[in-house]
């Protein structure tokens, strides 16, 4: 059962009573869109509609929110997820049958129709007449949350009074979900992860009045609400305060028994405090997502203070899973019930690592609050040339569906300095092609490169065995990669002037044209009197040549279309023949 405290309309037109807002935009913005889904325990096609809608909020991230009613199809069973606020907006707002939803209460649509996304897209390319914004403050110990919204007008409304709606819905509430594995995402050993779950209306389920309606209005209303410890009768789902979410919806009129539609929506934070005067708790830990050809990484930490006093230092003891121990002890201001950010860099060994984030120390007292994250170093490759002018070489062996390949190289800004494909799709039988590209990029930086399959399956198997190479510019391979990527694989490098060029030049330095179908020129640096052999996949020896001089030129227009292999003593390259 709800309890509203009490509700103060804290701020009105601006001309009249003028009080800044805090969190509310006043700028003009595009609407979010709210999705009140219609869904059951029981209904087969309700797990289709989950995952839609989940779609749905991915793609438009911090945009697009769904609320799951529970009532037809929902038994009283345990997890009972029916309330009297979901009864009430299924018989107003439901369409035939389960699953359907309505965007913004405008139209509803089924599963089935094809409607859902199409409609979000519609209106959030709208103009929303008003902002929402705000903050619930929950104190663990008595269950108590401070619940603020502000409420900005950009535009006049069609009417003088509107209606505020705030609902506290429930995630990760395991039970029961006929068909439940048809959604994997939340389906795990028979049990069904059942998210953004009503479980409340605070104020009145059709939302209470709020005015004035017209431009440049500045309200703001502060509810307190206690949040029961158990929902639902019987078989009632206890109601755990770290998996709740508040959102706050505008609505335009009442129509008949219902407001409808709604102008605009909104997430309202959620901070936890507590009673204790130092109280530091980590939100977030992460890595930076930087191209750096170094072990130094940067982490950033997003530090709640759930305290009553201001932040003001903070030691922390990091453990990798490699045994590596590091501390770093932070000073700044954090005020009380705010988040402060918290970066530093750190070494991490290369590989895949387990980090430990302990704070030990919090305002100069002891404390302990852990979070524990997982992180890669990758390995990068350093590419040597002789001079600034010096380019290097991507040699890539497309397969038969060059049309699905691309490549790119970013630089430490993440700009593209470098990119190709698609390339062509070849007709006919299984065969690959190779392409030579000569590259002048940028010294001294940690570049990316980066090859992507539009279909998932890389360049290789029954369509060609094609690959990747990065080579410098007397072809030394430095980095290579086949076929099999996947979807994407990608490699760190930098280029240095520098004498390792020469420590590793290859018996082999290059093969020109490649692919070829009449001639092909060795430039080797093998001694006179050597052979070169090329080969057939299979190992089958087709053409012996003696080396004669530096360049040396091969007739291997009786050889037919496929990839071959040249061979200089302990040396190999791939030769590929075409029409």
């Amino acid at each position: 059962m709800k309890k509203i405290i009490s509700i103060v309309v804290l701020a009105f037109i601006l001309t009249n009573n003028i009080v800044a807002q805090q969190f509310v935009y006043t700028e003009t913005t595009l609407k979010n869109v709210v999705i009140e889904e219609f869904t059951g325990r029981t209904c087969q096609a309700c797990p289709i509609g989950h995952m839609l809608t989940n779609e749905l909020m991915k793609s438009f991230p911090e945009r697009v929110f769904t609320v799951n009613i529970h009532e037809a199809f929902s038994p009283d069973t345990y997890p009972n997820l029916k309330t009297n606020d979901g009864a009430t907006l299924y018989g107003a707002l439901s369409g035939s049958g389960i699953p359907n939803a309505l965007a913004n209460r405008n139209t509803d649509f089924g599963v089935g129709s094809g409607l859902w996304s199409k409609e979000v897209s519609t209106l959030t390319n709208q103009e929303a007449p008003c902002n929402i914004a705000g903050l619930v403050v929950v104190d663990e110990t008595t269950r108590t949350a401070t619940i603020t919204v502000e409420i900005y007008y950009t535009k006049d409304s069609d009417v003088d009074i509107n209606y505020l709606t705030i609902a506290m819905l429930q995630d990760s509430i395991w039970g029961s979900q006929i068909n439940g594995e048809s959604n994997p995402d939340q389906y795990v050993d028979g049990n069904y992860c059942h998210m953004h779950t009503l479980r409340d209306v605070i104020t009145s389920t059709w939302g209470d009045e709020i005015s004035p309606t017209n431009k440049g209005t500045l309200l703001s209303k502060t509810y307190t609400y206690e949040i029961p410890e158990i929902i639902g009768e019987p078989n009632g789902v206890d109601v755990n305060i770290k998996h709740l979410e508040f959102l706050a919806f505008v609505t335009n009129t009442m129509s008949g028994n219902k407001s409808r539609p709604i102008l605009n929506v909104c997430r309202l934070p959620l901070l936890l405090c507590t009673q204790e005067d130092v109280f530091p708790q980590f939100e977030s830990v992460k890595m930076k997502d930087n191209i750096i050809c170094s072990n130094n990484k940067t982490f950033v930490i997003d530090m709640m203070n759930r305290g009553l006093e201001d932040l003001t230092s903070i030691k922390m003891q990091m453990e990798v899973s490699s045994g590596d121990l590091f501390e770093y002890e932070w000073n700044g201001n954090i005020a009380s019930y705010c988040v402060g950010k918290i970066e530093f860099n750190m070494d991490i060994p290369l590989g895949t690592h387990d980090i430990d984030f302990n704070v030990v120390e919090a305002n100069g007292i002891a404390f302990n609050c852990s979070e524990t994250i997982t992180t890669t170093c990758d390995e990068w490759n350093t590419i040597f040339v002789n001079n600034e002018n010096d380019e290097i070489i991507l040699e890539l062996a497309q397969d038969k569906f060059g049309d699905e390949t691309t490549w790119e190289i970013i630089n430490d800004n993440k700009e593209i300095v470098a990119s190709g494909g698609p390339y062509e799709y070849i007709f006919g039988e299984t065969t690959t092609e190779l392409h030579q590209i000569s590259l002048q990029l940028p010294l001294n930086q940690c570049l990316k490169f980066i090859i992507k399959d539009a279909s998932g399956n890389g360049m290789c198997c029954e369509y060609g065995e094609g690959y990747y190479r990065i080579k410098d510019s007397c072809e030394n391979i430095v980095i290579e990669g086949d076929g099999a990527f996947g979807s994407e694989a990608s490699h760190l490098f930098s280029i240095e002037i520098g004498d390792n060029i020469n420590e590793t030049k290859q018996e082999i330095c290059h093969i020109h044209p490649n692919p070829a179908n009449d001639f092909v020129t060795i430039k080797t640096h093998k001694n006179i009197g050597d052979l070169i052999t090329i080969s057939d996949i299979s190992g089958r020896t087709l053409i012996i040549e003696e080396i004669t001089a530096d360049d040396i030129q091969i007739n291997i227009a009786d050889l037919t279309k496929g990839m071959y292999i040249i061979k200089v003593g302990d040396k190999s390259e791939k030769l590929i023949i075409r029409d």
